[in-house]
């Protein structure tokens, strides 16, 4: 449910841990706070969607959760390593 807007006391619910618990034992494990984890996903969803050719950046931004196109470009580059527009040229 990456693309809805979930916050991270909902899923520390969802799991039956205290929200405080929680980010540390997903740090712990991943390595990642839990929105640098879900930024990782939906960047990795928003960089196929861009690869296919028939979404526009903000198209895949918008299907992916990003609801600020700044941001969404920001949060790519930082852990795509290139613009979102940059792997809209690279299909495949």
């Amino acid at each position: 449910n990456y693309s809805g807007n979930i916050s991270v006391s909902e899923i520390a619910g969802y799991v039956g841990l205290s929200k405080y618990y929680f980010c540390r034992l997903f740090k712990e494990i991943t390595g990642n706070t839990i929105v640098a984890y879900v930024n990782i996903i939906k960047c990795a969803k928003a960089k196929k969607l861009l690869q296919t050719g028939k979404y526009s950046v903000s198209e895949a931004a918008l299907l992916c959760g990003f609801d600020n196109l700044s941001y969404f470009s920001r949060t790519y580059k930082k852990h795509i390593g290139c613009l979102p527009s940059a792997s809209s040229n690279l299909q495949g």
